[in-house]
C-alpha cells in the first residue's frame, strides 16, 4: 500500500511536513535515487535517503506517536552547540536530555530559545507538530513574570492589557498576582495566542518596570506540573495523546496489519520401507 513520501517521513519523526516539503524541493531527499517531489508516493520496497543518508529503515520500525511535557530550565539550548569561545563545552542541550526514540526524533511544538524557560512540548510525529504549530496563533497560553515593582503594594490593575510590540497589538488576557515578597513579586500573564514571550516582557517594560525572568507555564490544554523539576519530562499518556490527535483532527497513526501467515501445504506421508511394512493377516 502506497503512503505520501512527505507525510510517511513527518510520522517518523524526521522532520515536520513543511520542512520535509521544503527538503524535497531543495533536492536533499531521493526517492530510489532520484530527486523527490511533494506529492510522490512510497510503496514498499523503495528506497528513500535524505542529505545523502539511507533512512529506508527507518521507515519500516513502526513506533507509536509519543508527546512529552519538558521543564526547560534558562539558558538552555534546544539542540547541541558547539565550544565557546573559551574552549568550554556549551551546556546539555534539550535534545541530549531526552530519551532516545527508535526510527524518529523529537520535534518542538512550541519553540523556545536559549534564554527562555518552562513549559516545552514535544513529539515524536511531524504531522502533530505541524498542526500544533499552525494553531500556535490560535492557542492559549500563560506565563509568570518576576517584576520589580517601585514599593510592596503596587497595584496590578495600573498594568495594562495592552501592548504595541514589533510592529503589533498584543493583547492579554489576565495579569494576577503569583506570589514574591517586598518588590519582587511574580504576576501570572495569560495570553489567547502562543508565542508571546517577548510581549509579556514588553508589557510590564511599558510601565518602567524591570523584568528578570518569563517563564511559560501554560499552553493549550497541558499546564506546567508543580512536581517536574527543571531538565526533567514528563510523558503523556495513550489516552492524553489520542485525545490531542482528536483536538487537531488528525487520525492517530496505528501499527500496519501482520500479513496473514500462508497455509502450509500438507505433504503426503512418507510410506515406511518394504521390510517394515505390515503383513497382511492370513485367514
Amino acid at each position: 500500500m502506497s503512503e505520501r513520501l512527505h507525510k510517511l517521513l513527518a510520522q517518523h519523526g524526521l522532520g515536520s511536513r513543511r520542512e520535509i516539503e521544503k527538503w524535497m524541493l531543495e533536492g536533499r531527499v531521493r526517492l530510489n535515487n532520484q530527486p523527490a517531489q511533494p506529492g510522490d508516493r512510497y510503496n514498499p520496497g523503495d528506497r528513500v535517503s535524505i542529505d545523502g543518508k539511507d533512512v529506508t529503515s527507518r521507515l519500516r520500525v513502526f513506533a507509536a506517536p509519543k508527546v512529552i511535557l519538558y521543564h526547560k530550565p534558562q539558558g538552555q539550548p534546544i539542540t547541541p552547540t558547539a565550544e565557546d569561545d573559551s574552549g568550554e563545552v556549551a551546556a546539555k542541550s534539550v535534545m541530549e536530555s531526552l530519551p532516545s526514540l527508535r526510527g524518529s526524533r523529537w520535534l518542538v511544538v512550541n519553540t523556545m530559545q536559549a534564554g527562555d524557560s518552562g513549559l516545552l512540548l514535544l513529539t515524536s510525529d511531524g504531522r502533530l507538530a505541524d498542526a500544533l504549530r499552525r494553531r500556535a496563533e490560535t492557542t492559549p497560553a500563560a506565563y509568570v513574570a518576576r517584576v520589580l515593582v517601585p514599593f510592596p503594594e503596587y497595584d496590578v490593575d495600573s498594568i495594562p492589557r495592552v501592548v504595541q510590540y514589533d510592529d503589533e497589538t498584543v493583547e492579554f488576557e489576565n495579569i494576577e498576582p503569583a506570589g514574591g515578597e517586598g518588590t519582587n513579586r511574580w504576576f501570572r500573564v495569560e495570553s489567547h495566542r502562543a508565542h508571546r514571550r517577548a510581549a509579556v516582557r514588553a508589557l510590564f517594560e511599558s510601565r518602567g518596570l524591570k523584568v528578570s525572568r518569563v517563564i511559560q507555564v501554560k499552553f493549550g490544554d497541558f499546564e506546567l506540573p508543580r512536581d517536574l523539576p527543571r531538565g526533567k519530562h514528563r510523558e503523556l499518556s495513550e489516552s492524553d495523546v489520542a485525545e490531542l490527535y482528536a483536538s487537531v483532527e488528525l487520525t492517530l497513526p496505528t501499527p500496519p496489519p501482520k500479513p496473514e501467515a500462508a497455509a502450509r501445504p500438507q505433504r503426503p506421508g512418507r510410506r515406511p520401507p518394504p521390510d517394515r511394512r505390515k503383513k497382511p493377516k492370513r485367514r
